[in-house]
């Protein structure tokens, strides 16, 4: 990968390049220390290291914000006391680590429920590995009744997005994006996405569904996703500040 290095302030940065097919030139600043600049094909080095000079001010106001952050959300060990969200809200995680159940049927075994304010864990294994994908399984189950209750509140709520008829709204694992939308008009959504409080769950929900009537980010694209969700730009900016924390 292709690298900008460059001084700022007595501060010395490097900022990933990363090429792709699109049309324009954008910044992000991920926890704690990382820059990307992501760039159409063939745009020129030069023209992105202006692009980086031109917002150093705003890169090093971002590196500040993280500078504080809590690193227990880009390290997982699964172990009580974590922090994972659910909904918008915080809980803690707390295992409990079921003997009993031991080599039973040879077969491993969890419940997860939320009690209080933990997500508790009955198990009889407490490998790391398997405590993750309890956890994706768990989460994806959710997110998947989520998602449907929203989609019905939604068309009951909006004519405007009674009116969007997607093929196909499949809730899956993603890595990097919250929802996706393909030119078969199958809408996927990530699997995740009950750890977001409700209003952000509506937005990537209207989000995709509103590029059943434009595949682009075009100006009518986003006046057709204002229509359902006029405060949008708030939601998206909250997003942003704190994706960080929705990790697993």
């Amino acid at each position: 990968m292709s690298k900008i290095n460059f001084t700022y302030k007595d501060k010395e940065l490097a900022v990933d390049i990363i090429y792709r097919k699109r049309k324009n030139i954008s910044l992000k600043v991920i926890p704690k220390e990382k820059i990307q600049i992501i760039a159409p094909n063939r745009v020129s080095i030069d023209t992105l290291k202006k692009v980086v000079e031109n917002n150093s001010a705003w890169i090093l106001s971002k590196l500040d914000k993280f500078k504080d952050m809590d690193d227990s959300f880009t390290k997982r060990d699964y172990v009580d006391g974590e922090i994972y969200y659910y909904m918008g809200k915080p809980y803690i995680l707390k295992i409990i680590k079921d003997r009993n159940l031991e080599n039973k049927n040879n077969k491993d075994y969890n419940y997860i429920d939320i009690k209080d304010n933990n997500i508790e864990i009955r198990t009889n294994n407490w490998e790391k590995e398997y405590l993750n994908q309890s956890l994706k399984k768990w989460y994806k189950l959710k997110s998947e009744e989520i998602v449907m209750d929203r989609i019905d509140f939604l068309k009951n709520k909006s004519d405007d997005f009674r009116k969007i008829q997607p093929n196909l709204v499949k809730v899956k694992e993603q890595k990097k994006i919250w929802g996706s939308c393909n030119i078969s008009q199958t809408i996927y959504i990530n699997s995740k996405i009950a750890m977001l409080p409700v209003e952000a769950v509506d937005y990537i929900i209207v989000h995709e569904f509103c590029h059943i009537l434009h595949m682009n980010h075009s100006k009518d694209f986003y006046a057709s996703i204002e229509k359902i969700i006029p405060n949008y730009k708030k939601i998206v900016a909250w997003l942003k500040e704190n994706n960080y924390k929705f990790v697993l």
